[in-house]
């Protein structure tokens, strides 16, 4: 089924998703300023997931050939070079690369989701008891996924040599660890998006808007899906073209998901009215500078005055349609009452 895909269309389907993510995170960004007129921590995670999808992409685009062509002599298509070719060796460090990068994507998109919730949910201490242990479960796991790609072939010292890492004892290892990879992303997928549903029932929403919010934070099983198909191709057939696909198809809609939860404040009213608003203060700043006194004689709408920071929730407000419903486990200064939830994108 895969084998009609060509390094080419793999090059083509790889890039258009690249796109995508760029350019739909680049709009995530906008909706950030303009709803709330600064940007924060899981800005600057996606920005860096951004930056790794990037890379990746240029890592895949390098690689796709080599791995191409190891396909072919693990099927007596071509003629095996002697073991001591350069080729082996460069094809080993392109794997080793591509394997910590899509880790580094998949993991900061998990801690984009992760502050995001931190954000929107700060005044909860049960939720971010919670969050704690969620966070110390992701780093955990993102280091045991780092530390076990230097031993693929046994030792560290053997990471590049093409012999021991073909050997029976090697490939054997190789298709366990894939399969621990795969429970560990798949498992903290579901820890980041099960974390924030149990806050929902203290949202005073309706129905249709409490639905919208799961969905936004259940988007990260689309991306486990691909885990799961990525790691059944390459223990059963592990085409080259069949991984390269599920592979490419993972990392990149991962980035998606981690820009789409902003988009929320298209579907509202008054998120719209707020981005209409910052942009037609934009263009009415540039529009009046030609007619303004020297710099520093007039302030403009694109200046914004320090404000005095509230000491809790860090962030501005949900104000319009997000607030919490009096329970036990909302506190604020020490009592509960109403609490307002962390603006992220109104």
């Amino acid at each position: 089924m895969y084998d009609t895909i060509s390094v080419e269309g793999l090059n083509a389907l790889l890039w258009t998703f690249t796109a995508v993510g760029i350019l739909l995170s680049t709009g995530r960004f906008a909706i950030r300023y303009a709803t709330a007129s600064r940007f924060y921590w899981d800005d600057a995670s996606h920005l860096l997931s951004v930056l790794l999808l990037i890379g990746l992409a240029a890592t895949y685009t390098t690689g796709f050939p080599y791995s191409a062509r190891i396909a072919k002599i693990s099927a007596h298509e071509e003629k095996a070079p002697p073991l001591t070719d350069p080729f082996y060796r460069k094809y080993l460090q392109l794997r080793l690369v591509v394997t910590l990068l899509v880790f580094m994507v998949l993991w900061s998109v998990k801690a984009t989701f992760l502050i995001f919730y931190r954000l929107l949910f700060d005044v909860s201490e049960a939720f971010i008891r919670v969050w704690w242990a969620a966070v110390a479960l992701t780093f955990a796991t993102f280091w045991v996924c780092i530390g076990s790609t230097f031993t693929l072939c046994g030792s560290a010292s053997d990471l590049y040599n093409f012999e021991k890492c073909s050997s029976p004892k090697a490939l054997h290892d190789i298709r366990a660890t894939y399969k621990y990879w795969c429970a560990l992303n798949v498992t903290t997928d579901l820890v980041v998006m099960i974390l924030p549903l149990f806050m929902l029932h203290g949202l005073q929403l309706g129905a249709f808007q409490k639905i919208t919010l799961a969905g936004a934070f259940s988007l990260g099983f689309v991306v486990a899906i691909f885990d799961i198909l990525r790691t059944v191709e390459s223990l059963q057939s592990g085409t080259f073209s069949g991984v390269a696909l599920w592979s490419s198809l993972e990392v990149t809609i991962a980035v998606i998901v981690g820009s789409l939860p902003l988009y929320r404040a298209l579907i509202t009213s008054k998120g719209r009215r707020s981005i209409l608003s910052r942009f037609g203060s934009i263009d009415h700043a540039r529009r009046k500078g030609s007619d303004t006194s020297p710099a520093g004689t007039e302030r403009n709408h694109l200046v914004f005055e320090p404000k005095s920071s509230p000491t809790k929730p860090s962030v501005s407000t949900f104000r319009d349609d997000l607030e919490t419903q009096d329970s036990e486990y909302f506190r604020y200064t020490g009592r509960t009452q109403k609490v307002p939830l962390a603006h992220v994108a109104r």
